[in-house]
């Protein structure tokens, strides 16, 4: 599954599919994230309950991660998170908020 995400993710990127041609929004990804992700990932502080979810700024700090492939991660279905109702503009802006924690 996770080379068939990199696959997508770099092809999405080399023809332009999520590019950086709109702007990206940081405030409307915190707000985003603090509907549809705070419950289980941390997001600047500690988690809500115990869970094994990977906090967005361990996410930012992966090496050679970038927001593009932030975006089409959350665009692309997968078992262990809940289907969004993203918006390409939503999943970069997300993508944005998540990347603005790198160190």
């Amino acid at each position: 599954m996770r080379f068939w995400t990199l696959l997508f993710t770099a092809a999405l990127t080399s023809f332009g599919g999520i590019g950086a041609s709109l702007a990206q929004d940081v405030e409307n990804g915190r707000r985003l994230s603090e509907r549809w992700c705070v419950e289980c990932h941390g997001i600047g502080t500690a988690t809500s309950k115990p869970s094994r979810v990977i906090p967005f700024s361990a996410i930012a700090e992966k090496p050679g991660i970038t927001s593009e492939m932030i975006a089409s991660f959350l665009l692309m279905p997968h078992a262990t998170m809940p289907n969004m109702p993203l918006s390409r503009k939503d999943a970069q802006d997300l993508a944005a908020f998540i990347m603005k924690m790198r160190q």
